[in-house]
């Protein structure tokens, strides 16, 4: 308390003593008359210096600086450095305040690299983990629909494939009976 007194005690006095005064020039109005020169007081109060219990340096998060070179990596493409770094961070905070956005980010990784190519399996096993794991976060509703286009897709390929699959026995069905009716149309 007897601290805090002084303090007070001292911004009191050194807002009392003599108060300097400066010039400022006024900018010149459109129509060009004169410039004019007005005085402005100006309070200026020597600081007060007030000692504060905080650190030099507040502490940097675990994991900060992985993320920070993983969303590096990841913002220049280098989707191979994003993954390793990205995964680097959810073994180091493993229930951090960005795994949302790591698992999001290492999904779209996998599935966004060249060489080697796209990791649809992996890709979705981060995707899936962020919708079970993460049901508040704000990239949820982006998985979720990634997952969903993804399944949809995987369906319409073993369609497609299905498809084609009976295709090709009508094809060798419709060959066997045209040879048939060709052998036919040869006898008497």
């Amino acid at each position: 308390m007897k601290r805090l007194t002084i303090i007070a005690l001292g911004i009191l006095l050194s807002s009392c003593h003599k108060r300097t005064q400066a010039t400022v020039a006024v900018p010149e109005p459109l129509p060009p008359p004169p410039a004019e020169v007005v005085h402005v007081v100006v309070p200026v109060a020597a600081p007060v210096p007030v000692p504060l219990d905080v650190p030099a340096s507040l502490p940097v998060p675990p994991g900060a600086g992985l993320f920070e070179q993983a969303e590096l990596a990841f913002a220049l493409g280098d989707y191979e450095a994003a993954i390793q770094d990205y995964e680097n961070y959810l073994l180091s905070v493993p229930n951090g305040d960005r795994t949302d956005q790591v698992l999001f980010h290492v999904g779209m990784a996998y599935v966004l690299r060249t060489k080697p190519p796209a990791n649809w399996i992996r890709a979705t096993a981060s995707l899936r983990r962020l919708v079970n794991e993460h049901p508040d976060s704000p990239l949820r509703p982006e998985a979720t629909l990634i997952l969903s286009l993804r399944s949809r897709a995987d369906q319409l390929a073993k369609d497609a494939k299905a498809t084609s699959e009976i295709v090709l026995e009508l094809n060798m069905e419709l060959e066997r009976l045209k040879k048939i009716d060709a052998d036919r149309r040869k006898r008497p």
